[in-house]
């Protein structure tokens, strides 16, 4: 039975094909999500159109990852042609979004904890990957 691209194990994928991994961005998963959803499993031209026109943080984030993923894909297996030329032939063949470490900072000014509060503000991070194929017509 085959294994769908989110199962295979990294070493696996990157020889698959162009792969990016982000870690530790300084952004929560669950927004980081949203932009995901956004460009699964879209051409790489449109992905970067779209992303280049949404005015989120995680937007900005995404499509560098998304550029270094073709540019990978471009030393791998095309190195004679440029990023833009190899655009129109791609992928998104996964975009996984996933939670990093939190940095905890203790706020007892805002609400204490004898008060109902936690005091701690909790900063999330995310560790994103993006994985590019050639499409297959």
């Amino acid at each position: 039975m085959m294994k769908s691209l989110g199962q295979l194990p990294v070493e696996e994928l990157k020889k698959l094909g162009g792969f990016a991994v982000l870690r530790r961005a300084r952004i929560s998963p669950k927004k980081m999500k949203l932009i995901a959803d956004l460009i699964r499993n879209l051409n790489v031209q449109e992905a970067d159109y779209i992303l280049q026109f949404t005015p989120k943080k995680g937007a900005r984030i995404m499509r560098k990852i998304l550029r270094a993923a073709v540019a990978s894909y471009r030393d791998k297996f095309e190195p004679e042609k440029s990023v833009d030329e190899l655009y129109p032939s791609l992928r998104i063949a996964l975009v996984k979004v996933d939670k990093g470490p939190m940095w905890k900072i203790p706020k007892p000014a805002v609400k204490p904890a004898r008060f109902g509060g936690n005091g701690i503000f909790r900063r999330r991070t995310s560790h994103i990957t993006v994985f590019v194929l050639k499409e297959v017509k």
